[in-house]
């Protein structure tokens, strides 16, 4: 009797049904991914990341891009330097002049520690 079901193990009795066709459906997806990914390297297409040369590229860039970014703020560090101030009060100044650390956010004393590095001002370990 059809009345006899209850509403909640109709859904249960419907997602088990879901359930068993589940193999049948992830092994069609997996052999289209399978497929288009052959055809593509047959084209050749370079799958996956570039490797090597890509990692070696971003970081040049991410060196270049520091290397500007420090030579903008050069006076500001020698003038801090002149100063005799601690890296912590250096990025506290900074913030207080409102002047955006690398990625746009506040400065802390170890990016002041790295930027001094970066120009030179400051032998390594000191």
């Amino acid at each position: 009797m059809a009345t006899d079901v209850k509403p909640e193990d109709a859904v249960h009795a419907a997602g088990a049904a879901d359930a068993a066709g589940a193999p049948r459906v992830d092994a069609a997806i997996s052999a289209r991914t399978r497929k288009a990914l052959s055809e593509a390297r047959s084209r050749g297409v370079r799958l996956g990341a570039a490797g090597a040369d890509n990692i070696r590229a971003t970081v040049e860039k991410r060196k270049a891009d520091a290397d500007v970014f420090a030579e903008q703020h050069r006076a500001v560090f020698a003038e801090f330097r002149a100063q005799g101030l601690t890296h912590r009060r250096m990025a506290e100044v900074l913030n207080e002049r409102g002047i955006p650390a690398a990625r746009g956010g506040a400065w802390t004393h170890g990016q002041v520690q790295r930027m001094l590095l970066r120009l030179g001002d400051e032998p390594a370990g000191e």
